[in-house]
């Protein structure tokens, strides 16, 4: 089992509006300001957090890129990192490794990557790509590619695909430090990306059985390559002090969903061809009233949110003991949001990050079903 000091623990960066509640019609209050975003970084740095995930989507109000610049030039060199999603299909590869570097070298150690080939087909002609799911991720494969190529390999560097050509480009200096790679998609091809090219191959949230088949699919890939990954899980939290106060919070988060909100949402599902999100809708439709998809996990987020829809949900003592699971597993990367984002990540790191960071023995599952053992 993992010591508890070899995981990482991320926040997310929340570049739209935030708010108490999900799925209304009304804005949420809180405006993604740069003072407000410097304050999430900062107080994700307080309560433990060792990076935060700027996303790249279409109803952010801010691109992820531009926000990540203005943000670490506003925080402190001691504030945590920050893991910058970015869509292939967006940039040149060998411009945006150049990008990277640059920006790693000026904020040394406070730069990763994670690498979104898009689940939805409509979402990416948003923004000018029209390509379908298996071109997606050949040109993911070249991206990632390029990406390594020029960071690691002595320059002039060339390539020339169907997909991308460069000749004899100069990244000089290559990045102080090295820039993790992360990635996630449950389709084979995807899978095998990540065992060829990332670092940290990350999952969305689901029923412990799935993922346990998952990471068996990726140990076997890892037998193949000759590579080894670090596991990730990204998921939503509503912890508070008793597990009945948790409940009620999570009520109060879907409890202004607008009917209309929902239905738009629901139809949404048409345009979607990533396997990973498939995933999701077909785990949350066959939840019960009480939106439970498993002990200690709760889909009530996937009611008005794409991606991840689910929350560990709990005590501290819950929450803590749920994560120490997902450790036993084989997962070393945590991604968290709630709603509000600053007041959440606050209280993660008060009642929880102690019990992961600071514990002197095993936890012990605090649960009115015990979960099962993963077999």
């Amino acid at each position: 089992m993992p010591n508890p000091s070899q995981s990482e623990f991320l926040w997310f960066l929340q570049l739209s509006r935030d708010g108490e509640y999900i799925g209304t019609r009304e804005k949420p209050p809180r405006k993604p300001t740069l003072p407000y975003i410097s304050s999430l970084i900062e107080t994700a740095g307080e309560a433990g957090f060792d990076a935060l995930l700027t996303a790249t989507n279409y109803h952010s109000e801010h691109e992820n890129y531009t926000a990540a610049v203005a943000a670490l030039a506003r925080t402190a060199a001691t504030d945590p990192a920050l893991l910058i999603a970015v869509r292939p299909g967006m940039f040149h590869p060998a411009m945006y490794a150049k990008m990277l570097a640059t920006l790693q070298n000026l904020f040394p150690g406070r730069v990763r990557l994670n690498i979104v080939t898009g689940s939805s087909p409509a979402e990416n002609a948003m923004y000018g790509d029209n390509e379908d799911h298996a071109r997606r991720y050949e040109r993911t494969r070249e991206f990632m590619t390029i990406l390594r190529q020029l960071w690691t390999q002595p320059p002039p560097q060339s390539f020339k695909s169907e997909l991308y050509s460069f000749d004899k480009a100069v990244l000089d200096p290559a990045p102080v430090q090295p820039i993790p790679l992360y990635f996630g998609g449950a389709s084979p091809v995807a899978q095998q990306i990540a065992a060829d090219l990332a670092d940290v191959y990350l999952m969305w949230g689901e029923r412990e059985d799935m993922l346990a088949e998952r990471l068996s699919q990726m140990r076997a890939l890892e037998e193949q390559t000759g590579r080894k990954l670090r596991y990730g899980l990204r998921t939503h939290v509503i912890v508070r002090e008793t597990e009945a106060e948790a409940h009620a919070a999570a009520e109060r988060l879907i409890s202004r969903v607008d009917p209309a909100v929902r239905a738009a949402f629901v139809a949404s599902y048409a345009h979607v061809d990533g396997v990973g999100q498939q995933r999701q809708i077909e785990m949350l439709s066959g939840v019960g009233a009480d939106l439970m998809v498993e002990p200690g996990l709760w889909a009530g987020v996937g009611m008005a949110r794409s991606g991840v829809g689910v929350a560990l949900i709990g005590s501290p003592e819950q929450v803590a003991a749920k994560i120490r699971r997902y450790e036993e597993m084989g997962f070393s990367s945590f991604i968290f949001s709630g709603y509000p984002h600053l007041e959440e990540s606050r209280r993660f790191g008060e009642l929880v990050m102690p019990l992961l960071k600071g514990r002197a023995e095993e936890l012990r599952v605090i649960h009115s079903d015990e979960v099962a053992p993963v077999a």
